[in-house]
């Protein structure tokens, strides 16, 4: 193994550059799991089209109608 002379005064072992993070602790497993809290995912919310009364994503064109906020912004047929 080659070692550059930049390393050579700081190192004594040559394998002491390569050593890798290890955590000091183990990880409980109520910690572990209060990190992975927020982690999960969550369902999609659904509301009425008020034209139609299909359901659709809140903030989303209406896929059966073609409309948002009370007005045509897409053709019926082109919304799908």
């Amino acid at each position: 193994m080659v070692i550059k002379q930049r390393f050579r005064h700081r190192y004594s072992d040559p394998r002491e550059i390569f050593k890798m993070a290890v955590p000091k602790k183990k990880i409980s497993k109520s910690r572990r799991n209060m990190r992975r809290s927020h982690d999960a995912l969550k369902a999609n919310t659904y509301e009425e089209c008020s034209a139609c009364g299909e359901l659709k994503r809140p903030h989303h064109v209406c896929a059966s109608c073609g409309q948002y906020n009370g007005r045509e912004v897409v053709e019926a047929g082109d919304a799908a």
